[in-house]
């Protein structure tokens, strides 16, 4: 074999140096004498010739040795010692072998993973460490060793074997060591037994997962990023008709749900598109939503055109740095359990003869029209119908003939009425028919003339003509009444006055009205004698900062005392005044008092405070209120900065660019700006930036049912982070009750107002009101530890003694309430972890008290304790997680323990940190 010198060889000995200088400067004679010429230049003279030469020789190896050879030397040894450093530092391996497979070295990675030591397997053949050898020299192109490579192989896989005998995986690259000599090869050798085991590993439980998808009775797919289906178990081609085989692969999981395109739970988690989600899925995707995992329902027709109703469930599969791998969709079936519910909810809200609402929902329709009708200011009423002489009609044609007659009267009803209006089936022969109208006093007649009109025209009821007419009891809101009970009373109280007139007719509820009438004309006759008498004084309300609880301000408010007449409220002469334009000269006569007023309290040392002056709507139309109020500020010497001016909402949206131009006006003097009755009218957020307001007043309407009534708290909330929003501060009006006050505290409200702190009063008691530093204490939001509290609310004394002892023992702090009225008023007042509720409660059940409860307070944990309950409705309570648990009367005291110890664990869980 042919041997090869190393470079480090070629200068091993000095007579070798000395001889191969001798020949380098014979045959690079120029290249020497140019060198020794630069660096001697006496030199430069001397006769080339051979004795010239030969000395030139003599004096020029050394320097040869100094400038070349020895740097040479360096270089060869430090890259020598470089391949070493690189060769004991890669992970991994390398041998080197001659052409008959003894191995000739080898690295310490290899060393470690073959466990053999140099000495021991140097001298042996490679193939005891690869024993594949030579299939690999025939996959890299020679079929051995002694044919060439041209260049190195590429990695192959292979195994090798390890000292101990286990068999290890490889991937192996062969190459000669010098391409000009073939005499030594080496071996590039990556460990990859551990990557295969995992691999397989993955693959073991890839493949045991599939198989219990596959087993399993529920419905699953599986799909890529790409939207490509990776599992379609059993159960989905049951399910759907489409079998695996067809579903693998495509993008068309969809098609096997829907006939037209909808996007499947999968598709909106891989895209995160919310958009897609609510066209898709309306109302189940909640606001704000990040597509981590999603659920819907919802019934879709399948191949064979047969109705499912189906729950859908669907989550992202991630790895351990996040990357979305695929999304998983899980289905089931509950189509008779859903048909059963609609039916059971269907005959409980439906008549099911006529199809109309039956008095259950009427009783909630009736509750959204008032709350409605509150806020748009419309008015709301009952239309009660009896139709006359029924029984005898149905004696006449019979059941049958009866009930078909009366599913021609609904069918006309409801052609008769908008479609926003209520028509409902109340008993036998009665029916109820909800209209809200801003002018239903006036418009109410014509509606009643017009549905006797409709009921009355012929119908043929068996092949006889029979005709139907109605009598009619009549009651509006706000007037006859502004709650359910009253309204349907008055309404019958006026139907059955109708009945006495005789058939078909219609009758107001007209005690109130014909009193109403004779009342207002000497109220009129007294109001216009009233400012002249002076009969009219202002009374101020305080404001008190919900962050220090001291007097920020006071509203100035017209009281009445009549000599005839006694004290009227302002409700009853404020809209006759309005109405007769006798609120002109009174509400220039409040505005100017109280700029007086609040001078002469500032030039007494009283703290500095800002009036507030309510405009109505018919001074901004008929006066010029800018001048009024500049002249009246001229007049008293007010600083225009302790004014504050109040406009109804309403009343800002009448003539939008004439008010906004007013309100200009008035903020450029100085004056403040207040938005009263917020809520009540229809203002929305563009319009509200349009106008210079520095706060919104929120109703009372909706304060005074905010800590039992889940609508109007969102409502209050909502408006407070819209009006802080918009830099606006925040008055609360009508805060009656520490409850309120803790509410609106912990929602962030500004300032409050109401008789909680102060009624109106004269500007007398203001004063010793000031001087005496009157104030509110301000709760603290870290105030009280709910870790252990319970509420227990029961109307049955003896039980809620019972209960309360129980607990007592056990430990708990134990508040206690004998309705949900005042249930409620305790969540306000203290911070509660678990609420147990009876179940039959007069005014309001316990289910439904626990539903508000878990919107108003959605942290506490809700039990209901009852002998008896409505199925129905304790299951749908449940259901929406209004209840965490139903315990049944009487109750065995170790088994309530456990189930409250439960309940409280339950709340430490979710919020023990917080």
């Amino acid at each position: 074999m042919k041997q090869t010198t190393r470079p480090s060889q070629l200068f091993s000995h000095p007579l070798t140096i000395f001889g191969t200088l001798l020949l380098v400067t014979f045959t690079t004679e120029t290249a020497v004498m140019s060198v020794l010429t630069f660096m001697f230049p006496t030199l430069a003279g001397f006769s080339a010739t051979l004795t010239d030469a030969f000395f030139l020789t003599m004096l020029s190896a050394p320097m040869v040795w100094l400038l070349i050879a020895r740097p040479l030397r360096r270089m060869a040894l430090a890259e020598s010692a470089k391949a070493d450093t690189l060769l004991r530092s890669i992970a991994d391996a390398v041998i080197s072998f001659d052409a008959n497979g003894s191995i000739k070295s080898l690295n310490p990675a290899a060393e470690k993973i073959f466990g053999y030591p140099p000495h021991e397997i140097e001298g042996r053949n490679i193939e005891e460490l690869l024993p594949e050898l030579p299939h690999l020299w025939s996959r890299s192109g020679a079929p051995s060793p002694d044919a060439s490579l041209s260049s190195p192989s590429p990695e192959e896989e292979t195994i090798g074997r390890h000292r101990d005998g286990s068999t290890l995986s490889m991937e192996v690259s062969l190459g000669l060591l010098d391409a000009e000599d073939c005499s030594t090869f080496i071996a590039v050798i990556h460990d990859i037994t551990h990557r295969k085991r995992a691999a397989a590993l993955v693959e073991e439980q890839r493949e045991f997962l599939e198989s219990l998808l596959q087993q399993s009775a529920v419905p699953i797919f599986v799909v890529s990023p790409e939207h490509r289906v990776l599992i379609w178990n059993r159960a989905c081609e049951q399910l759907t008709g489409k079998s695996a085989q067809e579903m693998l692969g495509t993008q068309d999981a969809w098609k096997a749900f829907y006939p037209e395109r909808r996007p499947v739970l999968a598709d909106i988690v891989l895209s995160g598109d919310l958009q897609a989600a609510r066209e898709g899925y309306g109302s189940c995707i909640p606001s704000g939503f990040i597509p981590e995992g999603l659920q819907s329902e919802g019934w879709y027709r399948d191949l064979n055109g047969r109705d499912r109703y189906i729950v859908f469930d669907a989550a992202p599969i991630r790895n351990s740095r996040g990357d979305l791998l695929a999304v998983i969709e899980s289905l089931e079936e509950i189509t008779q359990r859903k048909l059963y519910e609609e039916q059971l909810e269907y005959q409980a809200s439906y008549d099911t003869l006529t199809g109309l609402i039956n008095r259950n929902l009427l009783a909630d329709r009736m509750r959204q029209a008032l709350l409605i009708s509150r806020r748009s200011r419309h008015e709301v009423a009952v239309f009660l119908l009896d139709l006359d002489d029924f029984q005898m009609i149905n004696d006449t044609v019979g059941q049958d003939g009866g009930d078909s007659l009366l599913k021609m009267v609904a069918e006309r009803l409801s052609g008769c009425v908008r479609g926003g209006d209520t028509v409902a089936r109340q008993g036998a022969d009665e029916f109820v028919v909800i209209v809200s109208d801003p002018a239903l006093s006036d418009s109410a007649p014509v509606i009643a003339a017009n549905i006797q009109e409709t009921i009355a025209r012929p119908m043929r009821v068996k092949g006889q003509e029979v005709i139907v007419t109605a009598s009619i009891g009549i009651s509006i809101s706000p007037k006859d009444g502004e709650d359910v009970q009253t309204l349907f009373r008055n309404a019958e109280v006026a139907l059955y006055r109708a009945k006495e007139q005789g058939r078909h007719s219609f009758q107001f509820y007209t005690a109130e009205m014909n009193a109403r009438s004779l009342a207002r004309m000497t109220l009129e006759k007294h109001l216009r004698r009233a400012l002249e008498r002076d009969e009219l004084s202002v009374h101020y309300q305080p404001k008190v900062s919900m962050s220090s609880g001291m007097v920020t301000g006071l509203e100035a408010l017209v009281r009445w005392q009549s000599p005839e007449l006694g004290s009227i409220p302002p409700d009853s002469f404020i809209p006759l005044a309005e109405e007769t334009g006798l609120i002109l000269s009174i509400g220039a006569w409040v505005l100017k008092t109280a700029c007086a007023q609040n001078k002469a309290w500032q030039e007494a040392g009283l703290p500095l405070l800002t009036v507030a002056v309510n405009l109505s709507p018919r001074q901004f139309r008929q006066q010029n209120i800018a001048s009024l109020v500049a002249d009246c500020l001229n007049q008293t010497g007010l600083d225009p900065r302790f004014l504050e001016l109040e406009i109804t909402e309403s009343m800002v949206m009448q003539e939008v660019t004439r008010v906004a131009s007013v309100l200009a006006e008035l903020k450029q003097m100085g004056v403040s700006l207040a938005m009263d009755d917020f809520g009540t009218g229809y203002s929305s957020l563009g319009y509200l930036k349009r106008f210079p307001f520095d706060k919104l007043k929120i109703d009372k309407s909706f304060i005074k049912d905010i800590t039992f009534e889940p609508n109007n708290a969102a409502i209050a909330k909502a408006v407070i982070a819209m009006a802080h929003s918009l830099h606006l501060k925040v008055i609360a009006e009508g805060v009656e009750t520490q409850g309120q006050l803790n509410y609106l505290h912990a929602q962030g409200c500004d300032e409050i107002q109401g008789y909680f702190f102060s009624r109106p009063v004269p500007a007398v008691e203001v004063e010793q009101l000031l001087r005496e530093g009157g104030r509110i204490s301000i709760p603290s939001h870290a105030e009280g530890c709910p870790g252990k509290t319970v509420l227990v609310v029961d109307d049955d004394e003896d039980v809620l003694s019972a209960l309360q002892r129980m607990l007592l023992l056990e430990g708990y702090f134990v508040l206690v309430a004998q309705s949900a009225q005042e249930g409620f008023e305790q969540l306000a007042l203290n911070k509660v972890a678990v609420i147990i509720s009876d179940f039959r409660m007069p005014i309001m059940d316990g289910t439904d008290f626990l539903g508000r409860a878990k919107e108003l307070y959605p942290e506490t944990v809700r039990i209901l304790l009852s002998g008896y309950a409505d199925l129905d409705a304790v299951t749908h309570a449940v259901n929406v997680g209004a209840i965490y648990k139903f315990l049944c009367k009487p109750w065995i005291e170790a088994d309530l323990r456990e189930q409250l110890a439960d309940a409280f664990g339950h709340y430490a869980q979710l919020y023990g940190k917080k």
